[in-house]
């Protein structure tokens, strides 16, 4: 298979093309990235004969489909997706590729999903969010609503699961993705309520009770898993997307909200403030009594020994031969490396699955509707680390209380 990675250059990107090189079926590997010279040094550090650099810009169709005319998929990194998506979808559905993304964005996620007939008439398969949440999270979800029926609740989650954040990438890569988290912090976000899709409220408090395990509260974010897992699972009545982050984090995410809601700073303005508190040191969008607020919240949490939930987990309340249960399933472990890893491997995976024919549906869908899960958590147990492997299934724990 010959693959392009788009956006290969990023800080994503990088880890999708160490992952696809991990893949033996890959001959032939494009690092395709606007920036030239970025292209040329991941393909050299790469340290593979089957990489080569491209410098191109999405946004010139031309240039951008003669590059997928000779490739036969492609994973896409290039965001926002918003801005992004559709044209680079359009241009790997003719030009005949597969394609695998990693598409946080609910709005966007329906937008791409439209493109599911064209796709499925040209026998191509293209996985909209195929990475940790969407992705990893939505697999979870399938194992946690295993058996029940009349799904009354079902939330998926993620976090760092009280771990402490290894990813030392430079601010500047992270603020597209940064960016995009804040927009989903300061605006109505899609949610699942009463068996329909509503607007909601971002960083409203849910409890979050995993069986056996005492209560947590985590917050609401706009994510595609509210809008894609009741698509292809019509029974679900309620379904929001949430994170569980450190008091500390929480109290600079909260400043950042403050900041664009009252108009005070821009959506970009407010994500490079973030990303320079987060990464940087610097004091935040609120400024010196923010980083106060901050350090505060830090040692609130030690003071009161914080309970965190796993870092990708779903939890599903239902009906199970007529009595409610409530299942949880979540990574038992942890994919070293920070978020690209952890992002960028199951698309990768995902990519593999399709070479090996394991995912056989063609067309536009989200992981939940064509992804098998078992197979998927297999394939992903040797990335797993520090983790209990509870069945020949993979790296995951299932939590059952009647």
């Amino acid at each position: 298979m010959r693959l392009a990675v788009l956006g290969g250059a990023g800080h994503m990107g990088r880890s999708a093309v160490a992952a696809a090189l991990e893949l033996p079926f890959i001959e032939h590997l494009v690092i395709a990235d606007r920036d030239g010279q970025g292209a040329r040094q991941v393909a050299a550090s790469s340290g593979s004969d089957r990489t080569r650099p491209a410098q191109v810009d999405v946004t010139d169709r031309h240039q951008l489909s003669g590059l997928l005319t000779e490739c036969d998929a492609v994973i896409s990194t290039v965001g926002p997706f918003y801005r992004f998506g559709a044209t680079i979808l359009e241009a790997a559905l003719a030009a005949g590729c597969h394609y695998v993304d990693i598409c946080d964005d609910p709005g966007p996620t329906l937008q791409l999903l439209e493109y599911d007939e064209t796709a499925r008439k040209a026998g191509l398969t293209a996985i909209v969010g195929a990475g940790a949440s969407p992705g990893i999270s939505n697999l979870l979800a399938i194992r946690a609503m295993e058996n029940l029926t009349a799904i009354d609740t079902l939330i998926t989650g993620w976090g760092t699961g009280g771990r402490q954040d290894n990813d030392q990438s430079h601010p500047d890569s992270v603020t597209a993705a940064i960016e995009h988290w804040v927009e989903q912090l300061t605006g109505p976000i899609p949610i699942q309520d009463n068996g329909r899709q509503e607007q909601g409220r971002p960083l409203q408090p849910v409890t979050v009770r995993l069986p056996g395990h005492r209560p947590v509260t985590a917050y609401t974010v706009g994510h595609p898993e509210p809008v894609t897992l009741p698509r292809y699972f019509p029974s679900i009545r309620r379904s929001v997307n949430v994170m569980d982050m450190p008091l500390a984090v929480m109290a600079l995410i909260e400043a950042t909200a403050e900041a664009v809601n009252s108009g005070r700073l821009t959506v970009p303005e407010a994500a490079r403030s973030l990303a320079g508190a987060l990464y940087g040191g610097k004091a935040g969008p609120a400024g010196a009594k923010g980083a106060a607020r901050a350090l505060a919240a830090a040692a609130r949490e030690q003071i009161i020994g914080k309970r965190y939930l796993p870092q990708l987990f779903a939890l599903a309340v239902g009906k199970k031969e007529g009595r409610t249960e409530t299942r949880a399933a979540y990574l038992d472990g942890t994919i070293p490396g920070g978020m690209g890893p952890l992002t960028c491997i199951p698309a990768a995976i995902m990519l593999s699955m399709v070479a090996d024919g394991e995912i056989q549906r063609h067309g536009v869908f989200a992981p939940e509707a064509g992804v098998d899960p078992d197979r998927f958590f297999t394939r992903l147990s040797r990335h797993v680390k520090h983790g209990i492997i509870s069945d020949e299934r993979g790296p995951v724990r299932v939590l059952i209380e009647s």
